[in-house]
C-alpha cells in the first residue's frame, strides 16, 4: 500500500487519471488554473501530480549508435536508471523482449 493511504488498485486509478490530464493540458496552450477550471480539477491536486511526475518523467534523448561508435562491434545495451538500478539487454534481443523492457520502464 502507498503511503498516501489508497490502496494498489486506487492509486494506480488515480495515477493514470491524472497522467491523462497532464499530457492533455501540455498540449494545450492554457494556463494550469484555466485547464483546471474548464475541466472541474483541484489545482492543488494538479500541481501535487504535476510535481510527482516531473520527478519520474525526466527528459529523454535516443542516440543512434553505429558499431564504430562503440569500438567495431555490437555489445549488450546497459541502461542505468538511477537510484542503482541498471537494465542489461543481450545484443540480438528480439522486438519483443524491447517492448516488454520498454512497457516496464514507462511503469517505473
Amino acid at each position: 500500500m502507498k503511503k498516501s493511504g489508497h490502496s494498489p488498485g486506487r492509486y494506480k486509478m488515480l495515477r493514470a487519471f491524472w497522467s491523462s490530464h497532464l499530457e492533455q493540458w501540455s498540449e494545450t496552450n492554457m494556463s494550469q488554473a484555466d485547464y483546471c477550471r474548464q475541466h472541474g480539477l483541484s489545482s492543488r491536486s494538479f500541481t501535487y501530480w504535476k510535481t510527482k511526475y516531473k520527478k519520474k518523467n525526466l527528459p529523454v534523448e535516443f542516440v543512434q549508435l553505429t558499431p564504430e561508435a562503440v569500438g567495431g562491434r555490437m555489445s549488450d545495451l546497459k541502461l542505468n536508471i538511477g537510484s542503482g538500478l541498471q537494465v542489461e539487454i543481450p545484443d540480438g534481443s528480439s522486438q519483443a523482449t524491447l517492448e516488454r523492457v520498454l512497457m516496464t520502464l514507462k511503469i517505473l
